[in-house]
């Protein structure tokens, strides 16, 4: 699946797909999960957040600053003491990194979307929220943040247009053609022997 692209502020692009396990659907899924990469054109800490109202405190995000990994984070409030640490259990980000090298921060992570106790990313519309710092210090963010919707429909169903159905499989049924062909569409050869000569067919008067 190709990746869907959102433009948070001018620099600042959003790229997400959601991974959907084998066996499992958009519509129902245990285990899907979105991988995002967010790419700022300057070199600073970068932050995603997941909310149930477009409002910072409550929720949660991922932060990634230069030189460290991007972890899970609650948002308590906007002072820098209540930006609390999840615990360890809550750390299931994976293939998470950031980088910040020739004046351009790329964070990348993949997330479950629906995980114990914690704001789930559906497969519709989400409050989301994003930030950036002046540099690679973790610090008020100042004017460098805003809040976003995001419908997530759309990635799942760009998941559920590549599953292709196997017919070889027992399980499923294919109809057959309800349409009746003419015998003479259905063996154009007349029961001539094709395997050496040319066959002849006529299509209509005057054409061979």
């Amino acid at each position: 699946v190709n990746f869907c692209e959102n433009d948070l502020a001018s620099g600042f692009l959003q790229k997400y797909k959601i991974n959907v396990p084998e066996g499992q659907n958009a519509a129902n899924c245990e285990g899907c999960s979105i991988t995002m990469e967010l790419i700022f054109e300057g070199e600073a800490w970068l932050s995603i957040a997941f909310s149930e109202d477009g409002k910072m405190i409550g929720s949660e995000a991922v932060i990634g600053i230069p030189g460290s990994i991007p972890q899970k984070y609650m948002l308590g409030g906007y002072d820098d003491s209540l930006i609390q640490l999840m615990p360890e259990e809550q750390q299931t980000l994976t293939d998470a990194s950031i980088t910040a090298t020739n004046g351009q921060t790329i964070m990348k992570f993949t997330k479950l979307m629906s995980e114990p106790g914690e704001i789930e990313i559906l497969f519709g519309d989400n409050e989301f929220l994003w930030a950036h710092g002046s540099d690679a210090t973790l610090a008020y963010h100042g004017n460098n943040r805003a809040a976003f919707s995001l419908d997530l429909a759309a990635a799942g169903a760009a998941v559920a247009e590549e599953e292709v159905t196997d017919p070889t499989d027992p399980s499923v049924e294919v109809e057959e053609d309800s349409v009746n062909v003419p015998d003479a569409i259905q063996d154009p050869s007349g029961g001539q022997d094709c395997t050496v000569n040319f066959c002849d067919n006529e299509l209509t008067t005057g054409f061979l």
